[in-house]
């Protein structure tokens, strides 16, 4: 019954010192971490769409996700993605994705992002090839776990 008093103890110390780091930590400093954070989602995402990898690409949107990147007239949801970017990478070939973060802010469970981003899609008999160069904005949804996820993507060329 001691060693169980004990942990139980220390687990309350755990818990009460590391919520108070937490809450102690700067607006900038939270600002600059989840700014950190996002940055290696969207290198290992933007790795995975030019990777053609659609397991990887879908891991990282949010289940509430929402793309407004110009395919059509409506937004596709999360499941709308998974058919349409599988159509994509059957029907492409996904070349030359570059990006460039303008701008960052994040509030709380929520991060906005803004970036210049560039691709190209040569179709596999490679006839054609359409260039993407357009200014987009991101909705980051914090999960759960503390990671991050693509909530909402918006493009404009």
């Amino acid at each position: 019954m001691k060693n169980y008093l004990i942990i139980f103890i220390a687990t309350v110390v755990l818990a009460t010192v590391s919520c108070r780091q937490h809450h102690e930590q700067s607006p900038e400093e939270y600002q600059e971490e989840v700014k950190q954070q996002i940055a290696t989602v969207d290198k290992l995402w933007m790795e995975a769409w030019e990777n053609e990898d659609l397991d990887s690409v879908m891991f990282f949107l949010d289940e509430g996700f929402l793309n407004m990147f110009g395919f059509g007239p409506t937004a596709w949801n999360k499941e709308r993605c998974r058919e349409g970017f599988k159509n994509v990478f059957d029907a492409y070939s996904v070349e030359g994705v570059e990006y460039k973060t303008i701008e960052f802010f994040v509030d709380q469970n929520y991060a906005f992002e803004t970036q210049l981003f560039k691709q190209k899609f040569i179709t596999n008999d490679i006839q054609d090839t359409t260039y993407f160069d357009m200014r987009t904005l991101t909705v980051y949804k914090k999960q759960d776990d503390g990671s991050w996820k693509l909530f909402w993507l918006m493009g404009q060329e």
